[in-house]
């Protein structure tokens, strides 16, 4: 991506947030468009680092964020010989699952505020820490409790990168690129449960189900080690408008392999883990985020919670089977959608711009998610039929592999619009959209199965499918009004230098 200075002739649109002589000295990006947000001539500065430095750190996070949600459900797929080991009901011993997920929903409300101000490094360091620690100890752990309390700290331990993991795509990329990056930390996110599956079942049968949770410790344990030496700090504070440095220049590459790599700015304020939920007053948050929970819950949550008891009641299949029903499925399809995710939204981005003088709107990129709107429910409702009519196990394969296809879309393109709207305060609205996120989808567990048992798996599952899909009627109205209650509402107070 060439980042070079030339002459812009500034719309009416742009002279609301800058002046014709600052446009003069605006870097612009390869279509010839002002790059936003605007880099700094410092050579430390993350959107100044060069393509392969900003990938590996891209991949370090990413990775960071597949092997969290990996390791806390190896053992998901190991509910009934932990059952019986312990002498307890598989119904309990599903909680050390919800245990974990509620957990890695509510810790990054604390994360968020204190990356902002002391920067992602030490979060990602500190916090992994603890995720190794605790599943070592509830490998070792002989107590039903000890597990249980382990599993609470796996779910702390285990929440930086997905809960922060999308602020760092934003430190790094610009707008016109968001999309392509961010669908690669999502490919990361989405599928870290999903194959969990199918590792899990396998080291439980030929290895024991401890082995569920010591796994995990060496996987993470590993991802540690790198990121302690090779993970730099992304945090940088800037004029959005002009690029200015707003840090000194004294700093040092090594400093930012170091907790010393952020210029602190400010000190932390309580008032700082109320800016999360302070989002929620803005519809171009609120409205996705309620609608991604849902998709993400009723598109991923939804076929892994259920899958034991339809693929095993149903087909008969083993801890193995299972896995890879799930596993596999909606790996695949998550895969095949990213094709017509971050791409096509960067694509549609650009050709609004390129129709209305360069004018940025967030919102041309929410027309990309209609083939997700679609195929999402369509997924869903496939599978539910499948089971209800117990036709051949490979339908409902297919229609989780159509459901997560869908999935992927709404995912790439929530994460990359919201901020895109608030880039300066994208740890937040990716807080908030993981703690939506993990706050339903750990409640699906407790109805979904005997929903469809008092009804059928056809009205149970089309009744999830219609209820997700009347949610992007929300979006729907942000395509319509989005940019005007943006600018009537005006940018948030805090974080404004990010």
């Amino acid at each position: 991506m060439a980042d070079r200075n030339g002459d812009f002739k500034p719309s009416t649109k742009h002279e609301k947030s800058a002046t014709e002589d600052q446009f003069h000295s605006l870097k612009l990006d390869p279509h010839g468009f002002p790059l936003r947000p605007q880099p700094s001539d410092d050579p430390l500065d993350p959107l100044n680092w060069s393509r392969w430095l900003k990938f590996w750190v891209l991949f370090q996070v990413s990775c960071l964020a597949f092997i969290g949600l990996f390791s806390q459900a190896l053992i998901n797929s190991a509910f009934v010989p932990l059952a019986q080991s312990l002498h307890i009901s598989v119904v309990e011993a599903s909680y050390q699952s919800t245990v974990p997920i509620v957990f890695a929903g509510v810790s990054p409300l604390l994360w968020s505020p204190i990356a902002n101000v002391y920067g992602r490094r030490p979060i990602f360091i500190v916090v992994t820490a603890i995720g190794v620690i605790a599943h070592a100890a509830a490998g070792a752990a002989q107590s039903w409790g000890g597990i249980l309390a382990a599993r609470a700290f796996v779910g702390v331990g285990t929440s930086a990168a997905s809960g922060i993991g999308a602020a760092v795509v934003a430190d790094l990329y610009f707008m016109h690129e968001r999309g392509r990056y961010m669908g690669i930390f999502i490919v990361f996110l989405t599928n870290g449960a999903h194959l969990a599956a199918v590792v899990g079942g396998l080291t439980a049968k030929y290895a024991g189900w401890r082995w569920c949770y010591w796994l995990g410790a060496i996987i993470l344990g590993g991802s540690w080690i790198v990121n302690v030496f090779c993970l730099p700090e992304t945090l940088y504070h800037r004029d959005q408008i002009t690029g200015q440095s707003q840090q000194p220049r004294t700093r040092s590459w090594a400093q930012l392999l170091t907790f010393r790599g952020v210029y602190i700015t400010r000190p932390l304020y309580p008032a700082d883990f109320l800016h999360v939920f302070a989002m929620l007053a803005y519809p171009s948050v609120l409205l996705p985020t309620l609608y991604y929970a849902l998709s993400f819950g009723f598109g991923s949550v939804l076929f892994a919670v259920t899958g034991s008891a339809a693929f095993g009641g149903l087909y008969h299949f083993d801890t193995v089977g299972v896995g890879l029903a799930i596993g596999l499925s909606t790996f695949v399809g998550t895969l095949l959608g990213e094709l017509l995710a971050g791409l096509v939204g960067d694509r549609l981005l650009y050709l609004y711009r390129k129709a209305h003088e360069g004018d940025p709107k967030p919102e041309a990129r929410l027309q990309a998610i209609w083939p997700g709107f679609i195929l999402l429910p369509v997924g869903v409702i496939i599978e539910g039929v499948c089971f209800q009519y117990r036709t051949h196990w490979a339908s409902p394969v297919i229609g989780i592999g159509i459901g997560c296809f869908g999935l992927q879309i709404v995912s790439t393109n929530v994460y990359a619009y919201v901020t895109d709207c608030y880039k300066p305060q994208s740890a937040e609205v990716s807080t908030l959209l993981n703690f939506a996120r993990q706050t339903f989808s750990f409640t699906i567990g407790f109805y979904a199965i005997p929903f469809a048992e008092a009804t059928t798996y056809g009205i149970a599952w089309g009744t999830f499918a219609i209820i997700q899909a009347a949610f992007f009627t929300g979006l729907v109205a942000l395509m319509w009004k989005g940019q005007k209650w943006r600018q009537k509402l005006g940018e948030p107070n805090f974080d404004r230098d990010l």
